[in-house]
């Protein structure tokens, strides 16, 4: 199961302002392995937060032109309820007056799996 943002946008309470310094594009990559089902929701949030804290230990205060996608698929030994799921968070750090939206751009377009979603690993990539 594949969903994304589509293109790189900044949130609408960001859009018409200006910010005061911009910085690099960094990306972020994260795999989960749930058991139970998926609420890609709430893992695309747990992805941001990561990426808005490295923003943080560079100088930024906001996220600009976020993305992201998300794959969803059975790992290799075919476990029925088990799934590995690949997040990757991309956006523009940089510094705003405006605070940051905290919660990833087009939620609604994230497909996740129904059932009660446990955690069992993670693993993080920073790009």
């Amino acid at each position: 199961i594949k969903s994304c943002s589509g293109p790189a946008r900044t949130h609408d309470v960001l859009a018409n302002t200006k910010p005061i310094q911009v910085g690099p594009r960094v990306a972020h990559t994260e795999q989960f392995h749930c058991k139970g089902g998926v609420d890609a929701r709430r893992l695309l949030d747990l992805s941001r937060k990561g990426l808005y804290s490295i923003a943080r230990e560079m100088g930024g205060n906001v996220l600009l032109e976020e993305e992201w996608n998300c794959s969803i698929r059975h790992p290799r030994l075919q476990k029925r309820d088990e799934f590995k799921v690949t997040i990757h968070y991309a956006a523009t750090v940089a510094r705003s007056a405006w605070p940051d939206a905290q919660r990833p751009i087009e939620m609604k377009a994230a497909k996740g799996i129904k059932g009660l979603m446990t955690v069992l690993d993670r693993h993080a990539d920073i790009c």
